[in-house]
């Protein structure tokens, strides 16, 4: 059985499902692709760079108009939505995402992402795939009464494709997705021609339908969850949001979304089109956190965003920009640490054809949701990415699962702070079940320690110790306390 020319089964029992199962995990990842290559640059923009402007004379957004999140760097006009997100610590702006040796294909980019391999060595099954893929092979003839993963929208089905199948229900539109909702099929039988061809087709669209086994279970979730917010009805990303918002809140029980907005290889006429895809990537990511909000859905929920790659940094005659490399990318959800992970790449130490230089490579995003969001080992994410890379603080302490992380040493705990968010001063507790040596100390997102708060001997029971940040500008920060039993992380959010 096929769906839009791709087999459709269930994403039935593998290793990182039964790692969820076993953990009891809600937990949820929502992949948004920005399809085209995403223009960085006039997305989170270096408004403080005179070389930005001089090679954008026709294009670059107006530093009037940028919503500054630092003095350096701030986000297109038309993300506003994003601010008040990125003020209550909810989202998180990496910068320079990217890979050695990009491609600048559309094709060889894209599956770079979904398999995590390189542009020499892509691969044939997906990051996610090598985990959906069935571990026990009987289950294909009986899979279970729920997906574990739906794509929603035009899709890139390699990014569930397992080592020997593919795995994904994709469903290409929203309207084929209603109509399975609604009537439980996903094929109409009747609208076929009155010969024997179109007899046969009903015939097999008929036991394509019953042999479709979902039906039950997401036409449950559909009906049993409800949006809280409202999403723009023109809008077919929010359209895409809103249905996986319902079925989240209605237990379908899939842990893994992936949607898709297209549109973004602008090569020319870039500011109306690019405004226009803005627009649409926050109007639908705002309402979709709203909703999860309401509940508190938004604190088992993981959104990110990506392209296949970037844009040029200079324009081109046509008042658009060709294929480029690296890129931000934007992560939103109660668990992560907020703020901006990363440097802005240099706009003058190009790589060569005129392209940004990367500072962090995606696969490090990936090995860190496998590990702090998902909870899996460092020898389970070794065994799925294929190699070891630099993890990233995208996760807060308190959220994180993993197994060789999670557990706090039983003679100290870092208990939080309060008040938190605070605008100048606040109180970290900490609690010590026997005398010992510590030091609290408090970073910045980019890893630089800004103070040592403790360095000495203290005696068992509770201890409060105050923290002044009269001198720091709004964001997020990390108080680490260190122990002879190990560290712990807390996030600070400072609020002016």
């Amino acid at each position: 059985m096929g769906l839009n020319g791709r087999p459709v089964k269930a994403f039935h029992t593998s290793p990182l499902l039964q790692k969820l199962a076993g953990a009891k995990s809600n937990r949820v990842l929502v992949l948004v692709q920005l399809s085209g290559g995403n223009d960085g640059l006039n997305m989170v923009v270096p408004y403080s760079d005179p070389e930005y402007y001089r090679v954008r004379p026709s294009i670059a957004i107006p530093g009037s108009d940028v919503i500054p999140l630092t003095d350096h760097t701030g986000l297109h006009p038309n993300l506003a939505p994003f601010e008040s997100l990125y003020g209550d610590g909810v989202m998180q702006v990496l910068h320079g995402v990217g890979y050695d040796n990009p491609a600048l294909s559309h094709f060889t980019s894209t599956d770079v992402w979904m398999t995590a391999g390189s542009a020499n060595d892509v691969g044939s099954s997906g990051w996610l795939g090598r985990y959906l893929e069935a571990s026990n092979p009987e289950l294909l003839a009986a899979p279970p009464d729920h997906p574990y993963a739906l794509q929603l929208g035009s899709g890139s089905p390699l990014l569930f494709q397992g080592n020997t199948s593919s795995l994904g229900v994709q469903f290409p539109n929203l309207s084929l997705l209603e109509r399975f909702v609604e009537e439980g099929i996903l094929f109409d039988e009747e609208f076929v021609p009155d010969t024997p061809f179109g007899h046969e087709l009903s015939y097999i669209r008929s036991i394509a339908n019953d042999s479709f086994h979902f039906a039950e279970s997401i036409q449950t979730a559909s009906e049993t969850g409800a949006n809280l917010t409202e999403y723009p009805s023109t809008n077919g990303l929010s359209g895409n949001m809103a249905i996986t918002a319902r079925l989240i809140r209605g237990g379908l029980g899939a842990n893994l979304y992936h949607l898709n907005l297209g549109g973004f290889d602008t090569h020319s006429s870039q500011i109306s089109r690019h405004r226009s895809l803005m627009d649409q990537l926050s109007a639908a990511i705002s309402a979709f956190m709203t909703d999860l909000a309401t509940d508190g859905l938004d604190q088992e929920v993981l959104v990110m965003t990506f392209s296949e790659f970037g844009r040029r940094v200079y324009q081109n005659g046509s008042g658009g920009t060709d294929h480029g490399t690296s890129a931000p990318l934007f992560m939103f959800g109660g668990g992560v640490t907020g703020g901006i992970i990363g440097e802005q790449p240099s706009l003058t130490d190009l790589a060569p054809g005129g392209n940004l230089k990367h500072g962090i490579d995606f696969r490090g995003l990936y090995s860190s949701i496998l590990r702090d969001w998902f909870g899996l080992s460092e020898d389970d994410v070794l065994d799925v990415m294929g190699a070891s890379f630099t993890p990233l603080p995208i996760i807060d302490s308190t959220f994180i699962t993993s197994s060789e992380s999670v557990h706090l040493p039983v003679s100290a705990r870092l208990t939080g702070n309060y008040p938190n968010p605070f605008r100048y001063r606040t109180t970290i507790e900490i609690e010590l079940d026997r005398a010992q040596h510590i030091r609290l100390e408090i970073f910045d997102l980019q890893g630089r320690n800004l103070t040592t708060l403790s360095n000495r001997m203290v005696s068992a029971g509770t201890h409060r110790i105050s923290f002044a940040a009269e001198n720091l500008p709004s964001g997020s920060y990390f108080a680490r306390l260190t122990t002879r039993s190990g560290s712990q992380t807390h996030k600070l959010s400072v609020i002016r």
